[in-house]
């Protein structure tokens, strides 16, 4: 059985492997004729004007790897190598070599593409990339080889991928074979990934939020941290959460949310230097009030005040933590008089109690402290390999406002009790 089958994989090899990564871009180019329109529109795209079928219309490829065969039909052959860089004016000919061809696609109407799949450039062979006198037992007269090789970066292959992924066109099984495909390549060969940097990633969200997980897990293996979905969790903490997103604009976006629970916020409003921490150089300070009921925030309301006299109030009066249907209600209608939050809100309070068993709430006056950079920013601090740094150094002055710091492993207070 050929091992461009879906169910014939190389068992034998890992999956580190450069041919199980030839096979895995295989078997999805097999079974998806509209995934074959792609890759061959990308080959035709480095040849030469007259070389092109500009019909753009073609029945499904014949495709096999680790194969020594090139179809006696073949009109057009073209050499294609994958591989981490582009390789310019590689030179093939009709050669004696004994070859095993790492792919070979053959589309009817007589275009065949024979692939070499080298995931590093340092290690391409030229001679690898010409065709052998051996393999084809037609006419060579009648068949024209375009003497220089095609060369395309896996990146800009898997960024084709990742596009058709998301267009209307996939089908369903089609859009899964390809998804589960750009996940084998991003667990086992990370450096060819479209999303290894920013500036690879333009402004498709997929590719955007694969490359914001990996800045989160290279900033949690520097700081000793463990990365949650798109957070570093600092348990303990005062501020337990660093979330980074990148969001429309687009922009990177760098979050806290110190005094999250009860305990948090008592121990916040407690060491919080108040000038240093509403005064944050290039930082965004915000109220963030909540509701909870013991680890589940149930409402956020929306606050007019400004941050300093919601800091403020909360710091002199101290009207929050655990609190029973009597005593918020009224407070719930003089905050809600004052702006401190909506008449929604209030009637949200209340539909907690009214409408569940629960005979208390959480009141937790924290905030939401974050910071932005332009993506053409990030992109050139990345470029200059600065941008973790940059990140880590940006955060110091909002942890040291309230006396933390990104020292891993020193944890303030225990983080399971947030009620108290």
């Amino acid at each position: 059985m050929d091992h461009a089958n879906l169910f014939n994989p190389f068992s034998s090899l890992p999956p580190e492997h450069e041919n199980r990564l030839t096979w895995a871009f295989l078997v999805a180019l097999k079974y998806d004729p509209l995934l074959q329109n792609f890759f061959r529109e990308l080959v035709e795209s480095k040849l030469p004007l007259k070389a092109r079928d500009l019909s753009n219309f073609w029945h499904p490829a014949r495709v096999a790897t680790q194969t020594k065969w090139i179809d006696p039909s073949t009109i057009d052959l073209v050499s294609v190598l994958l591989t981490d860089d582009t390789i310019q004016d590689v030179q093939v000919e009709w050669s004696d070599r004994d070859a095993v061809y790492d792919g070979v696609i053959e589309f009817p109407g007589g275009l065949t593409l024979i692939v070499e799949n080298k995931p590093s450039s340092g290690n391409v062979w030229a001679n690898q990339l010409s065709p052998s006198r051996r393999s084809f037992s037609g006419n060579i007269d009648d068949c024209t080889l375009h003497g220089t090789a095609i060369c395309l970066a896996w990146s800009e292959v898997l960024e084709g991928v990742l596009e058709y992924v998301n267009s209307k066109i996939a089908l369903f099984g089609s859009r899964e074979i390809s998804l589960d495909f750009l996940s084998f390549v991003d667990e086992f060969h990370p450096g060819l990934t479209p999303y290894r940097t920013f500036r690879l990633c333009g402004n498709r969200s997929q590719a955007l939020d694969r490359r914001t997980k990996r800045l989160l897990d290279a900033l949690a293996s520097r700081l000793g941290l463990e990365r949650r979905d798109n957070y570093l969790f600092r348990p303990g903490k005062i501020a337990e959460r660093i979330e980074i997103l990148v969001e429309d604009g687009p922009t990177l976006k760098v979050s806290l949310w110190p005094a999250d629970t009860v305990r948090q916020a008592r121990r916040f409003y407690e060491i919080v230097d108040r000038t240093a921490f509403l005064d944050l150089n290039e930082w965004q300070v915000e109220p963030n009030l909540h509701f909870s009921f013991m680890n589940s925030h149930l409402i956020w309301a929306k606050t007019t005040w400004e941050t300093d006299r919601y800091f403020d109030d909360f710091a002199d009066r101290q009207s929050y933590g655990q609190m029973n249907q009597a005593r918020l209600l009224p407070l719930a209608q003089q905050w809600e008089k004052k702006g401190l939050i909506t008449g929604k809100d209030r009637g949200d309070i209340e539909y907690q109690f009214n409408s569940t068993r629960r005979e208390t709430l959480n009141v937790i006056p924290g905030f939401c402290v974050y910071r932005v950079w332009d993506l053409n920013t990030v992109i050139k601090l990345e470029e200059s390999r600065k941008l973790e740094d940059e990140i880590i150094d940006a955060l110091v002055n909002p942890l040291e406002s309230w006396k933390e710091t990104l020292d891993a492993g020193q944890h303030g207070f225990p983080a399971s009790d947030a009620t108290k």
